[in-house]
């Protein structure tokens, strides 16, 4: 049967955040669309991924 495995999740979000705050750092948003669209999924991911954590995203960071 299927094992439940939230570290797997958590690592797996911890990866995604490190490497976005890499790229955010690195690159200017701004009004670019598919840098925008990059940004909004990634938020939507992690929001996703903390909910099946148990965890509420915060609004800002």
């Amino acid at each position: 049967g299927e094992k439940m495995a939230p570290h797997l999740v958590a690592s797996y979000l911890y990866e995604l955040a490190s490497r976005f705050n890499s790229f955010y750092n690195a690159q200017k948003i701004g009004d670019d669309q598919a840098r925008l669209a990059l940004t909004c999924a990634t938020a939507k991911i992690l929001e996703s991924g903390l909910g099946l954590l148990g965890i509420q995203a915060p609004e800002e960071m």
